[in-house]
């Protein structure tokens, strides 16, 4: 099995990206879980909250991965979590560092904030400056991780760029060149 994450800031098209990614390679993909968890949620979520949001998202992934597709994509991980602690809480979270450690994806698409922000409620970042700096954030956090059996160095990843249609084909020339059928 080939398991893609798609991360990356707020904003970003990943939802769209898994969707049409997963409809191209005629597999599923693995839903965001914050959204269903904070859909219904009432008043300000907390560090605990992102806690949970880790382990609904880390559990979606281990069950769509006893399934066994070919291939496994993920609409987002649990970095997405880890970057979202240590931005709004201004620490690293030990429950989530230790999910973290767990995951293991073959590849990574980090989405590009070139398109524009769209209101969401769920969504908290619209200006452009703290956009470029959560992008780099991200950016910075791939490249410092490692994964002690699968990869030899740095987790793969490449920044997935380009409006609509263009992201989607860029996405798909990315995953060929590392997953062969």
């Amino acid at each position: 099995m080939f398991k893609i994450a798609i991360t990356g800031p707020e904003s970003t098209g990943k939802s769209t990206l898994a969707e049409k990614l997963a409809k191209h390679f005629n597999t599923d993909f693995i839903p965001e879980y914050s959204r269903t968890y904070l859909e219904n949620f009432e008043g300000q979520y907390t560090e605990n909250d992102v806690v949970e949001i880790a382990k609904g998202q880390h559990n979606l992934i281990l069950k769509e991965e006893k399934k066994s597709p070919k291939i496994l994509i993920a609409d987002t991980e649990i970095i997405v979590c880890k970057i979202w602690v240590e931005y709004v809480f201004k620490h690293s979270n030990e429950t989530i560092d230790n999910i973290l450690k767990q995951q293991d994806f073959d590849l990574y698409l980090l989405c590009d904030i070139d398109l524009p922000w769209v209101y969401d409620p769920l969504r908290e970042n619209p200006n452009l400056e703290e956009r470029k700096e959560l992008f780099e954030i991200y950016r910075n956090t791939l490249e410092q991780m490692n994964v002690g059996t699968r990869h030899a160095t740095s987790i793969p990843f490449e920044i997935v760029r380009g409006d609509n249609e263009e992201r989607v084909e860029n996405a798909i020339n990315i995953i060929k060149k590392y997953y062969h059928e």
